[in-house]
């Protein structure tokens, strides 16, 4: 099948068989270069939008990443917030009871018996959604496990702690003096 333009041009008489072969091997030639600049410009388009392709995925890797960490975050908080609802105490008293929270003294208003089971470790205040809460040592274990900075105050064992040449050892301090 020939060129139809070739063919009427020749039966007109416009152009000899000789200038029509000359431009049909002329436009053979240049067609591959052609095409190989397209290529290679296509190459390029298709490199820029592979590599955009990368960067995309990339950062929807990020994320998915911190959005995977912002679910775990608020599923931790939701546990904490369970925990602290189930076991907290009521702290309905008199008794002013200091404690420290990062780089403030904080008080808390409760009974002789909440303050003493504070200062013996046997309760612990915990802090959730900027509210300080009183729970059994136990619970306070499980809320660190989770999240530590949730723990503002869990009094341990200080006397096991204490210095076996200390010439005062044996004498106990007695931590029933109200002040």
């Amino acid at each position: 099948m020939g060129n139809p333009f070739k063919d009427k041009f020749l039966k007109k008489g416009l152009v000899t068989k000789k200038q029509a072969n000359k431009v049909s091997h002329e436009q053979r030639l240049s067609g591959p270069k052609k095409r190989n600049k397209k290529n290679k410009t296509d190459d390029g388009l298709q490199n820029r939008v592979q590599q955009e392709r990368h960067e995309q995925l990339a950062r929807d890797r990020e994320l998915n990443i911190q959005h995977n960490e912002a679910a775990k975050e608020k599923e931790i908080q939701g546990q904490i917030r369970e925990i602290i609802r189930q076991n907290q105490i009521a702290t309905k008293g008199d008794i002013s009871f200091h404690f420290v929270d990062g780089k403030k003294i904080q008080k808390l208003y409760a009974g002789k018996e909440i303050v003493d089971a504070l200062s013996k470790g046997k309760m612990a205040i915990v802090k959730q959604d900027e509210q300080y809460t009183v729970v059994p040592a136990k619970a306070a274990c499980q809320i660190q496990d989770r999240k530590a900075e949730a723990l503002i105050l869990l009094n341990s064992a200080i006397r096991e702690k204490l210095d076996p040449d200390d010439p005062y050892a044996e004498f106990p301090i007695p931590d029933d003096y109200d002040w």
